[in-house]
């Protein structure tokens, strides 16, 4: 295997390998640096909306029905535990298991001719020599490096100064528990949870031969997310849990503006891109690796270009200009002073909840998406209701 190469992608999840695909589908050289070994343990609820799938199709040469495990054409909303509104027919829910989803997409990339290092932890990046230092002393060469390492970059830190600030993040706590094993009878759509806990959610996700039941909530030390997490999950199934608990760190709404830096380009987790709203991250990984691998391509192709323009330029409009917007409704939705309102106004709505699923399949946007709540909420508000 080489030591230099014209990019170099950290991290090999969703964003990585959608920016390594490109690059090698394009014919440039590239290599992904991991510090795991594939596959991987992946922690994330595994649902995936009509803008995972279209950036999917768009970016891999692959089978869509190869990545999920299991689809739903409903789904039902509740608040503090009582069900107000539902979707039926929307025909755009799918659910996968994270392993194999990150390792399937791992392997197109290397079907492709993207070289891997795997189980080698980044300690240094010299921007100067353009040199990545690994844990075990090799050193790998670039022309591009493509920070794609997940919420607690090392990239990210070492290169833009973005440093974790725990403050900043939700936390989210999950359990897989088997279908025989859960107490209700079986769930064939998805159940999303609101006012169970202080700016957060909670769900339960179906899947081929499991459910996922989770929470998250903006991390805070007095907010004890796993005995919320616990009293959740026993309204839920009508008995406690005793099993594993995994956690993890998730961006919410602190996406990173300043994203390029020396030929580094930030993707995915490692620049905060989780949507605050519904919690979207696969989608805008898979994007921006490929977003990131275009600004490359054409600074390399010899357009009068460079790729702080061409990244930022694709970054804004698709991505940080929705998440600005975003981060305002989070306001509205999570604040005990307006929560009530705007769950009144989805209560009392047929057509909110496929506006909600219209915004998560990207066929709508936050403008449009913001605008109907606010007339939908002035509404109830001057009927005194």
């Amino acid at each position: 295997m080489k030591n230099s190469y014209t990019c170099l992608v950290v991290g090999a999840g969703p964003s990585g390998t959608a920016a390594a695909y490109t690059f090698a589908k394009n014919g440039i050289d590239v290599c992904i640096v991991d510090k795991a070994i594939f596959p991987r343990e992946k922690l994330c609820g595994g649902g995936l909306t009509g803008r995972t799938k279209n950036s999917f199709l768009d970016i891999f040469d692959s089978n869509w029905e190869d990545m999920f495990e299991y689809s739903a054409n409903s789904a039902l909303f509740y608040y503090k535990g009582q069900r107000i509104n539902m979707i039926e027919d929307y025909g755009e829910l799918y659910f996968c298991n994270r392993i194999k989803f990150d390792n399937r997409l791992l392997d197109l990339a290397i079907s492709r001719g993207v070289d891997v290092v795997f189980g080698e932890r980044v300690e240094v990046i010299d921007t100067e020599s353009k040199v990545c230092k690994l844990a075990s002393g090799r050193q790998i060469r670039y022309r591009y490096l493509i920070g794609a390492d997940g919420v607690n970059s090392v990239v990210a830190r070492q290169v833009v100064s973005r440093k974790f600030n725990r403050n900043r993040y939700a936390y989210a706590l999950q359990v897989e528990i088997k279908k025989e094993d859960y107490g209700k009878t079986e769930l064939t759509r998805p159940e999303l949870y609101f006012g169970d806990i202080n700016k957060g959610y909670g769900w339960v996700f179906p899947k081929r031969n499991s459910y996922t039941v989770g929470m998250c909530s903006q991390y805070s030390k007095t907010v004890d997310i796993r005995k919320k997490l616990m009293e959740f999950f026993a309204a839920r199934n009508c008995a406690p849990y005793k099993g594993r608990l995994t956690g993890h760190y998730i961006p919410f709404g602190n996406y990173a503006e300043r994203v390029v830096e020396n030929d580094v380009i930030l993707v995915g987790d490692a620049a905060g891109l989780v949507d605050p709203v519904t919690g979207e991250g696969v989608a805008y990984a898979i994007e921006s690796g490929y977003y990131a691998a275009e600004a490359v391509i054409a600074a390399i192709s010899g357009k009068n270009c460079n790729i702080d323009t061409e990244y930022k330029s694709k970054y804004y409009t698709a991505i940080s200009q929705e998440f600005a917007r975003a981060n305002l409704l989070q306001q509205a939705i999570y604040s005990r002073y307006t929560q009530a309102i705007v769950m009144h106004a989805l209560s009392r709505s047929k057509t909110m909840p496929y506006h909600y699923m219209d915004l998560l399949s990207g066929d709508s946007n936050y403008k449009d998406f913001i605008s109907i709540i606010q007339n939908k909420a002035k509404k109830l508000i001057f009927k005194g209701r």
